[in-house]
């Protein structure tokens, strides 16, 4: 039986961040990254992601894309064999982080996306993944590729979700939540509290690398995904 993957990128992310992840993994299975169309609502993500979605596959939504993962897991739980969230959290926004994102997205509208990109390298990178020159012409291309328009949308569906804590909970599938050691922006010991508070789910830690794991440590993120599917 063909093993089914599908990988969803996390905000300010195309499928190309999971290009490595996807070669460390077995070469037999059927893995598919995807884009995400700019779209302002979670729940109509979602719905378009499923759209091709035709036999049971383990899904996997790294940051924003777990929020995505999430509404799927909640629409069409018999789609999902298997949930992996990666830096990715479950609960909805503050009011804080609201006026946050809200002016992001003001900045975004005036133009200063790539500069606000630039800038924010240093909280969603590790110090060492930020001297890889390599690393970040990728990273420069992804976001080129993704653009103001999709980052505008997106950060307005982020702002829109809703707590989805319960459905992760209660899910009866085998559940495996990733965190990586220095994430600064999805604090490693939260998301061990939430695998701790689940059923019939697993945790695990990936080091050196900060909240973008698929680009920092793709080898690493596909052997726990790998060994983890290969015992469900």
């Amino acid at each position: 039986m063909t093993t089914n993957v599908v990988l969803i990128p996390g905000l300010n992310n195309t499928a190309e961040t999971w290009s490595q992840v996807q070669q460390y993994l077995p070469a037999d299975w059927n893995v598919q990254a995807v884009d995400i169309p700019p779209i302002s609502d979670i729940d109509e993500i979602a719905n378009q992601l499923l759209e091709g979605m035709q036999e049971p596959v383990y899904l996997c939504g790294f940051s924003f894309g777990g929020y995505v993962a999430l509404a799927m897991l909640e629409k069409a739980p018999e789609l999902i064999k298997g949930f992996i969230l990666l830096g990715s959290n479950t609960t909805a926004d503050s009011e804080q982080q609201k006026i946050v994102r809200n002016k992001a997205i003001g900045r975004a509208e005036n133009g200063e996306y790539f500069e606000m990109m630039e800038a924010n390298g240093p909280l969603t990178f590790h110090p060492n993944s930020l001297k890889n020159k390599e690393m970040m012409r990728t990273r420069r291309k992804i976001v080129n590729d993704y653009g103001p328009k999709r980052f505008i949308a997106h950060v307005k569906a982020t702002m829109g979700r809703r707590d989805r804590t319960l459905i992760f909970k209660e899910a009866a599938i085998p559940k495996l939540v990733v965190a990586g050691k220095e994430d600064g922006v999805v604090p490693a010991g939260q998301l061990q509290e939430l695998a701790a508070s689940a059923s019939n789910t697993e945790f695990k830690m990936i080091v050196d690398t900060g909240h973008m794991m698929p680009l920092e440590q793709p080898v690493a993120v596909a052997e726990v995904l790998q060994n983890w599917i290969e015992r469900q």
